[in-house]
């Protein structure tokens, strides 16, 4: 058996998938790597899971690029903590950079209620115990999701150390198509959280009509902070009118990982 298990997922060939090259240049080999295409980011993760050999679970993804030693750090800290996650470089000191402070939680080791799917690992005791990545979300707020989860059962513990590098966004552009991806999402969250109709629409125009969500610190930051919430409302927008669509969860702690029972 492998020390780590690392989860990528991706609908690149394997040749093309940049973390798998960078674990490679490193000199840590008691792991596997799963190569995940399934056609969300959370069914693919749970893919990996139940495939994995490892009780070490590494989540990647396919574009982020792990220093040197990432992978002997994952598998010591995981040795003390259930759930690590680390440090995320946006690579570039573009607009982009303005939108990432959620991605650097400081140089100080310490626990924290958040992580991002692009740098996260955890025991499989822990998806034993909470369950899988919820699959009602493909994309966007499935790290919140489970994180909220995990944390009525386990610490998450920050390394700065445990760093990364992965791109935010390529661009402007870009950047409002995430954040549109990104809210369809919400809608079901709040509907999780016992939020009422009325409360949600509230959510959804609020912002909308809020002057302080179009400054920025240029004229380039305004405009795309400000393309940025038109792209949030009408994700949200669309999230509203689509709920009762998704498909069923996945299966619960109780049926989904048993350590004698996995496939």
């Amino acid at each position: 058996m492998v020390e780590l298990s690392v989860i990528i997922p991706t609908l690149k060939p394997p040749a093309e998938v940049e973390s798998v090259a960078a674990l490679e240049a490193g000199t840590y080999d008691d792991y596997e790597v799963l190569i995940q295409s399934e056609d969300s980011a959370t069914k693919a993760r749970n893919a990996g899971i139940r495939r994995a050999k490892a009780d070490k679970l590494v989540f990647l993804d396919d574009d982020s690029h792990p220093v040197a030693d990432y992978l002997e750090r994952a598998a010591a800290l995981l040795d003390e903590h259930p759930v690590v996650t680390g440090r995320i470089h946006h690579p570039r000191n573009d607009v982009i950079k303005r939108f990432t402070g959620h991605y650097d939680r400081g140089d100080v080791p310490k626990y924290v209620t958040r992580f991002w799917g692009c740098n996260v690992a955890c025991r499989r005791e822990v998806f034993d115990e909470v369950g899988l990545w919820d699959e009602r979300i493909s994309w966007g707020h499935e790290e919140k999701e489970l994180a909220e989860r995990i944390l009525l059962k386990y610490p998450i513990y920050y390394d700065p150390e445990l760093a990364i590098t992965h791109s935010y966004a390529d661009s402007v552009r870009d950047y409002w198509r995430k954040q549109y991806q990104l809210e369809l999402q919400t809608p079901y969250l709040w509907d999780k959280a016992g939020l009422s109709t009325t409360r949600q629409w509230m959510n959804v125009v609020f912002p909308l009509l809020n002057p302080a969500n179009y400054l920025g610190f240029s004229p380039e930051h305004a405009l795309a902070r400000g393309g940025g919430n038109v792209a949030r409302f009408v994700g949200r927008t669309r999230g509203m009118l689509r709920k009762g669509t998704q498909e069923p969860p996945p299966p619960g702690p109780e049926e989904s990982l048993s350590r004698h029972g996995r496939a």
